[in-house]
């Protein structure tokens, strides 16, 4: 290993741009120790300014080292480890006396990577801080007694995200923030222990100072805030996390602090938990017995270790999908409930969208069976639904980690949204005619504009997501999405082939024109009329496919992520600044 990390570093060790901040004058007690991690790409004197003004803002003398990494990059194997031990003879050597407290620290790709250091050598850590970076998902290991997820960590740590970071995104802080302290089964104690906090208005690049690199310039966005503002909003809350640290009491600042982002942040957290966010509580997937004896049409249910379904497509989608503003149903309500499945299963079951209360499990009320209600005032129907999220960076390479050649790295760089939200749900006609409705016509009800039908049903779904996305934002957000963001609309439903297969293998469209600066959102759909063209059920070989309306939809939480982060870039984008 030695030689190895010899040989790695030999090209670099000729002259290596480690920077230490001796303590400012006048500050007494015993001495502490910073170590600092670098954003790849960002030289270590950047960090000079928002750390000396750290400084200055502690009670206590702290020592500052900020080695250089190989190249610039912390995740270059033995470069941060072999630094730190670097700069820790270089700091004793310049005069620095044995610390009482050793702190560790890093941002962006920097901070990815020291929780790793940290953690192989917690007794030597008194606390950590991450800027623009957090805690990987590799930590989230623990579990309460009833199986919900939990982050553990050996050494406190405060992480502080950006509102305007297009790097390490608001939406993957606000994950830390609900995973570490708010889903914690203390969340009073993980407040103090593990900390979230967000400034509003600043970019990635402000945890540092001066030029940022090419990477970083191509994909932030512009500050709202000056850099002194920046780094004073930032420091504050590293000062009262630290003092809270060395007089072992928990920091009121702080807490107030985590209060507030938690305040800022709750139309991505409330947008997360409607999509069944998947890092917050994983899939149930179970399979449950229907009221048939089968399993196609159960309804799985969520506990405190996994989440059942989708509460979006139970109480939005199908609600719009049922037409219950239309004069022909007044009265008519709907109750649905979503479980999560992968649309692909087909062992032991495969999962269908259903009305329940039918004699029989292949019965169409209103067509081959009666109408479930007399007539559709005063009708309430039981629906079920079938959602699979689908994500992007689950495990997947992303753009960050292709560039730095880690693909172990989890760093909150593409969205952590689902790209689609692969829906099955019972279409209008199929309500319309359980609810008692006679002569409903499959085309004018369910078949797209384009096919001779009077609407495009999942684009008006997409349409309501983009809706819901903007009712939620904070006014300034809303602002200056509204001025400056490069705007969602909704294109015409697009048909596939008369087969599940097809559906489930045509994405949901994305059109990005930015001259215009648009983004055109188009579903994909696939419906059938609601009849039996062939025997099937539970007892049979095959399901009955009649009466879906199959949905690509858009996420509402992806809407908001891109209004925050991405919808911004194309106006706002660091690169595009005068």
């Amino acid at each position: 290993k030695s030689l190895i990390t010899l040989l790695l570093l030999l090209p670099f060790s000729l002259a290596w741009d480690d920077v230490i901040l001796s303590p400012p004058e006048g500050k007494n007690g015993e001495p502490k120790a910073l170590y600092f991690a670098q954003g790849a790409d960002i030289s270590t004197d950047q960090y000079s300014s928002i750390l000396s003004l750290l400084q200055e803002k502690v009670s206590f003398p702290l020592w500052v080292g900020i080695p250089q990494c190989p190249a610039d990059v912390a995740a270059i194997p033995f470069g941060l480890s072999s630094g730190i031990s670097r700069i820790q003879k270089a700091m004793t050597k310049q005069g620095m006396p044995s610390p009482s407290h050793s702190f560790y620290a890093g941002h962006s790709l920097g901070g990815a990577m020291m929780p790793d250091y940290v953690a192989s050598k917690p007794d030597e850590a008194d606390a950590m801080f991450l800027l623009g970076s957090f805690i990987t998902r590799k930590y989230k290991t623990g579990s309460t007694s009833g199986g919900r997820p939990q982050v553990e960590f050996p050494v406190p740590t405060l992480t502080v995200g950006g509102e305007l970071d297009g790097l390490c995104r608001i939406s993957r802080i606000v994950e830390a923030l609900y995973t570490q302290v708010t889903f914690d089964e203390n969340p009073d104690d993980q407040t103090d222990y593990m900390p979230v906090t967000v400034i509003e208005g600043m970019n990635h690049m402000q945890f540092a100072s001066g030029e940022p690199p090419s990477f970083v310039k191509s994909n932030d966005i512009q500050s709202e805030l000056s850099e002194d503002d920046a780094h004073a909003a930032v420091t504050d809350d590293i000062a009262a996390f630290l003092e809270g640290i060395v007089s072992v009491t928990p920091s009121d600042v702080i807490r107030s602090r985590v209060k507030e982002t938690v305040e800022f942040v709750k139309p991505i957290t409330e947008a997360l938990l409607i999509e069944g966010y998947e890092q917050f509580l994983p899939p149930c997937y179970c399979e449950t017995e229907d009221e048939y004896g089968g399993l196609q049409y159960g309804t799985c249910e969520s506990t405190e270790a996994c989440n059942g379904g989708v509460r979006w497509t139970g109480e939005v989608s199908q609600h719009l999908m049922a037409g219950l503003d239309d004069p022909a149903v007044k009265g008519l309500s709907i109750n649905a409930v979503d479980s999560i499945h992968l649309v692909t299963e087909e062992k032991p079951s495969c999962h269908l969208p259903h009305i329940h209360g039918n004699p029989v499990d292949n019965a169409n009320p209103g067509v081959d069976a009666d109408p479930l209600c007399e007539s559709p005032d005063g009708c309430t129907l039981e629906l079920t639904t079938v959602t699979q999220p689908v994500y992007e960076n689950s495990g997947e390479v992303d753009i960050w980690r292709a560039h730095f050649s880690v693909p172990w790295v989890d760093t909150g760089f593409l969205p952590i949204t689902a790209n689609e939200l692969k829906t099955k749900i019972k279409s209008r006609q199929a309500i319309f005619q359980a609810a008692g409705l006679k002569n409903v016509s499959y085309v004018e009800q369910d078949a797209s504009i384009a096919d001779g039908g009077e609407g495009d049903r999942c684009g008006e779904i997409n349409q309501k997501a983009i809706d819901w996305a903007l009712e939620q934002l904070p006014e300034k957000t809303r602002e200056r999405y509204e001025t400056y963001g490069q705007k969602l609309t909704v294109g015409p439903d697009i048909g596939t082939c008369k087969a599940g297969p097809c559906w489930i293998w045509d994405p949901l469209r994305f059109k990005k024109d930015d001259d215009a600066n648009t983004v055109n959102v188009q579903a994909v759909y696939f419906a059938t009329e609601n009849k039996n063209s062939y025997p099937c059920g539970e007892g049979k070989l095959l399901p009955c496919s009649a009466g879906f309306h199959y949905c690509k939809l858009l996420s509402p939480a992806r809407a908001l992520e891109w209004m925050y982060v991405d919808g911004l870039k194309n106006v706002l984008g660091l690169d595009k600044e005068e």
